[in-house]
């Protein structure tokens, strides 16, 4: 049985094209093996939603995407559940999300998880740690809204997406600063020079950041990105940043110093800063600029700025 099983997942392999320009290795095949044939205890499918049982006590949906065997992991439909935000969700703990799923009589249906669905883990705020497998090729928006108890996100060395760095997760070529997490205890945090863009939440409702440091090649700082950093203190802009999105700095109760380094105002969405930051907040920008601050969107409305 296993041997017909396991030349029914390689040929699956083969029909949905996992974006890789190596072969299968050994250890992802004993990754297969010991993530979905071994630890998955049973899987139920309706209305196109794969429920599946896992011998840890965890369940995971996930959504079928296509006629090729793909499938997304998605919001938690288990007790009664009609939306994603519909109480509270069974899904807690260390999450590891398998590679693939199995169903039917006899494990002859093989589904390869390619995605992670927009809220699937929204407002899961009793997951603690979430590992991401090899053939997750695409995280949407939003997945992890909410995930205020994660500690580390964890992803396959073999991910043609993404990475992780100490538990933050990166995109696969650093530029992109997917999610960091929200009980990760550090004060002090050097975003690299690798970086450009700060996705969306990506900072979201970690409560232990003093200082952050964005680094000189950021362009973008993406909405919510530092929204409920409730202990953030300063924040010091690097010379390239150009955008600021909607709600970034937003409910950062603390922050007292903003030092930014470029030489143009970076352009603010309407509502970046809290009123109380505006007005308390010292904010310091180059030499010769003063005057360029004041005549942009929010930065002319801080009260406290200077000149480095």
């Amino acid at each position: 049985m296993k041997k017909y099983l396991f030349a029914l997942l390689i040929t699956t392999l083969c029909f949905t094209g996992c974006r890789s320009s190596k072969d299968v290795s050994k250890s992802n095949q004993n990754e297969v093996w010991q993530t979905m044939l071994v630890k998955q205890i049973d899987a139920q499918v309706q209305d196109q939603i794969i429920t599946v049982k896992y011998n840890n006590g965890t369940t995971l949906c996930y959504k079928i995407l296509d006629n090729f065997g793909n499938v997304t992991l998605t919001w938690d439909r288990t007790n009664g559940r009609k939306n994603f935000d519909d109480g509270p969700s069974s899904y807690k703990g260390d999450i590891s999300i398998p590679s693939f799923i199995v169903t039917g009589e006899n494990d002859d249906f093989v589904f390869r998880v390619m995605e992670i669905d927009q809220n699937a883990f929204y407002g899961c705020t009793e997951v603690t740690s979430i590992d991401i497998p090899y053939s997750v090729l695409r995280i949407v928006n939003d997945a992890f809204k909410g995930c205020s108890g994660v500690k580390a996100y964890t992803v396959n060395e073999n991910n043609q997406s993404y990475k992780d760095v100490d538990g933050v997760l990166f995109s696969k070529d650093n530029r992109m600063l997917v999610k960091y997490p929200a009980k990760k205890q550090l004060t002090d945090y050097v975003i690299s020079e690798d970086v450009s863009l700060i996705c969306t939440e990506a900072f979201m409702d970690n409560s232990y950041l003093k200082k952050i440091y964005v680094g000189n090649f950021v362009t973008a700082i993406s909405d919510f990105a530092f929204k409920n950093c409730t202990a953030l203190e300063e924040v010091e802009l690097g010379g390239n940043v150009r955008i600021l999105g909607s709600e970034s700095f937003k409910n950062c109760p603390k922050l007292s110093l903003i030092n930014s380094h470029g030489m143009w105002p970076p352009h603010n969405s309407p509502t970046v800063f809290d009123d109380e930051t505006k007005q308390n907040a010292k904010l310091y920008v180059p030499k010769g600029q003063l005057m360029n601050y004041k005549r942009r969107l929010e930065w002319r409305d801080f009260k406290n700025v200077q000149e480095y």
